[in-house]
């Protein structure tokens, strides 16, 4: 060791060496601090730049929204619809949005504009929302996959408005063609929903020429079960409206006949996909006038109807040719109807020839592909009124309690060609007194109109003929007996 006197060289070299070591060191400690400061500024840049955008995001996002919407919406309709709507409400943790007083409208000019383009729809709706709600959507996925995912959707109380152009390839549709649905929806890629609910909805429909109202329907609900719009589901020919399962009801449906005679009610409608049923409870055609006053605004004689039917059950019914409007079943079943017809004979009669105008020939001319196999009608009240232009009065013909059974009900061409025969089965009772059976055969698409009928009546006293054939022979019937009546015409 030691201990005084110059140092040794190995002891220069150690500390020569310490120096170096501490060196590098401290050269590493200032590259680390630098490192470490440029890092904590490019952090602070990003969580600067990030809490602008998200500060951006929430101050702006109503307003990005709109415009994209609104954008959306006016591009893909090629400027014919627009979208306005009063506030929303927006949480983006739990997928949860609320609009409220949503309208969506067409441009009469750009519908002109097509017109003249020999482009326009058939079709244009107005609709106006109070309030839409949507549960669980992927906020993040819809802005920028363009896919809305979620869990339920609530349109309550709208009121939709359906104007039939008369224009396009599909004029003579009552339907909104699926074309229109989409055409409304924007560019979005897909949109799936597990429940879409339409809820307490006023429906009406005009034409946009005469203005006239058409057909209203209020207090219509309508559940849509699964629905998803995307390449795949377009294709998918087992969904109605997008949907796996779709519920329909309705309070009230109402529309007038085209001279404004007669009024048609539908109350408590209710439709089942999945059930392939629908259910309505009562159907009535209502006269608008009364007797005198009917026959008064018409300038030749005509029958007066007044109609109504309850507990309607429609069987197997096909819900995707239904949207196409064609009306295919197996069975309707009818509990009890009331059906009176009135003439008057005293009225001039006009000089049409009547073929074409028989019951299975207005058939043939419905707008609409119609067949059901069979109808059932229970508990029916038939009454024929017609007063005489020699008495002045009117006799009653009435058939109570009465069953029928309508087989191969159809328009259908190529139907008609396996079977070109529709059948009715009567049974009744004549005056409430004796029984009345009868069998109609109605040549379906007969030129001239053909059928043939058979029945038979049972025994009765021939005085309680006497209601009928005084006012409307006239003749009295003094006494006697009527045993049988049989009829083949």
């Amino acid at each position: 060791m030691l201990l005084s006197g110059e140092p040794e060289n190995g002891t220069v070299i150690v500390f020569q060496t310490g120096m170096q070591v501490i060196k590098r060191k401290f050269r590493r400690a200032t590259s680390t601090a630098k490192g470490r400061i440029i890092l904590s500024a490019i952090l602070f840049i990003l969580l600067l730049a990030a809490g602008g955008g998200f500060l951006y995001w929430q101050t702006h996002k109503k307003k990005i929204i709109r415009d994209k919407l609104e954008s959306a919406i006016h591009e893909k309709s090629g400027g014919l619809y627009s979208i306005h709507y009063d506030k929303m409400d927006l949480d983006e943790l739990s997928g949860n949005l609320v609009m409220t007083n949503v309208s969506l409208v067409y441009d009469s000019l750009q519908y002109e504009a097509l017109v003249r383009q020999d482009k326009a729809p058939s079709i244009l709706l107005k609709i106006h929302i109070p309030e839409i709600s949507v549960a669980g959507v992927k906020t993040p996925r819809a802005l920028i996959d363009k896919k809305i995912n979620g869990r339920k959707l609530e349109i309550r109380n709208p009121s939709i408005e359906i104007i039939y152009t008369m224009q396009g390839k599909d004029s003579a549709r009552n339907v909104p063609t699926r074309e229109t649905y989409e055409q409304i929806l924007g560019d979005l890629k897909e949109l799936s929903a597990d429940t879409v609910s339409l809820i307490n909805a006023r429906i009406t429909t005009r034409n946009l020429k005469t203005k006239r109202p058409l057909i209203e329907l209020t207090g219509a609900t309508v559940q849509l079960v699964d629905i998803r719009v995307d390449s795949a589901a377009n294709a998918d020919s087992t969904r109605l409206f997008f949907a796996r399962e779709a519920l329909l009801s309705c309070e009230n449906i109402t529309w007038s006949s085209a001279n404004r005679l007669y009024k048609y009610t539908a109350k408590n409608i209710s439709l089942n996909s999945t059930a392939r049923a629908a259910r309505v409870q009562s159907f009535s055609m209502d006269p608008q006038l009364g007797e005198d006053a009917f026959v008064k605004s018409l300038p030749t004689q005509d029958d007066r109807f007044d109609f109504s039917m309850r507990n309607i059950v429609i069987r197997n019914l096909d819900f995707l040719q239904l949207k196409e409007e064609i009306i295919t079943a197996d069975s309707i079943l009818i509990g009890g109807a009331s059906f009176k017809i009135y003439r008057d004979l005293n009225i001039v009669r006009d000089k049409k020839n009547r073929v074409g105008t028989y019951p299975h020939q207005a058939l043939q001319k419905l707008p609409i592909p119609l067949s059901v196999k069979k109808i059932l009608i229970d508990d029916t009240f038939l009454e024929y009124k017609e007063r005489n232009n020699i008495t002045g009065n009117a006799g009653k013909v009435q058939f109570v309690n009465t069953r029928a059974v309508i087989s191969n009900l159809t328009n259908k061409k190529e139907l008609i060609a396996h079977n070109n025969i529709m059948t009715v089965d009567i049974n009744s009772r004549f005056l409430n007194k004796t029984p009345f059976r009868a069998t109609w055969q109605f040549y379906l698409q007969s030129k001239n109109g053909r059928f043939d009928v058979k029945g038979n009546l049972g025994s009765l006293d021939a005085d309680d003929l006497n209601p009928l054939t005084e006012p409307m022979g006239p003749a009295r019937i003094e006494n006697g007996t009527i045993k049988n009546l049989q009829f083949n015409l």
